[in-house]
């Protein structure tokens, strides 16, 4: 069985020797000198790169009634250099999350994108999903949704190259559709994988975490 870690407040296994800015755009890559602990005791040192460009936030909405989930289509740059004529990839709700909190930059991707103002959305998980180069952390929501909550068109904003097109499928076609893609989006495997194991379209009202 292996331990739990110690406490490190007063004393971090790691300890940051210098930070070198790169680039500062869009996003900010940084050159971090470290110092780490060893388990075996020793001490030493390296350097990592971290990109960063603030947390994002993603939902999956999902409907008991009709047994669906709403996914998007949108061209992605990295699966049209790897290959993808479309540049096409099927994906769940979201976007940056900049200045407001995780649950409000969701509604707010949600009624962007697919043109819906949900009443409800429930925090699933955390995640990084590239921790040994992006700082940046995905907060994952789902919320279910009704025709009522339709207030728009959804599509994504056209000024910032976005251009949407909402899919309403059942779970399994969902994940069948993600699978089949030479590369998957992570964030929306893991939703659909969790509305899976949670029975969030059979079971009784979602988790905990009402927001």
């Amino acid at each position: 069985m292996i331990p739990p870690p110690e406490d490190e407040t007063a004393n971090p296994r790691a300890r940051i020797q210098g930070v070198e800015t790169l680039a500062d755009d869009w996003f900010i890559l940084r050159r971090y000198t470290l110092q780490l602990l060893r388990h075996d005791g020793d001490i030493q040192q390296f350097s990592r790169l971290s990109v960063e460009c603030g947390d994002r936030a993603s939902a999956l909405l999902y409907s008991r009634s009709r047994g669906t989930v709403l996914l998007t289509d949108q061209f992605r740059l990295p699966a049209f250099l790897h290959g993808d004529p479309s540049g096409a990839l099927f994906e769940v709700l979201g976007g940056l999350v900049g200045e407001r909190a995780a649950h409000e930059a969701a509604r707010r991707e949600v009624e962007e994108e697919a043109g819906y103002r949900v009443k409800r959305l429930d925090h699933l998980a955390t995640v990084y999903l590239s921790p040994q180069l992006s700082a940046e952390r995905t907060h994952l929501f789902a919320g279910e949704y009704s025709p009522e909550d339709r207030v728009g068109a959804g599509g994504g904003i056209a000024e910032e190259g976005e251009d949407n097109k909402v899919f309403e499928l059942s779970l399994d076609r969902a994940v069948s559709l993600v699978l089949q893609q030479p590369a998957a989006d992570a964030k929306t495997l893991l939703l659909l994988f969790m509305a899976k194991s949670l029975g969030l379209l059979t079971g009784p009202p979602g988790p905990s975490g009402r927001l």
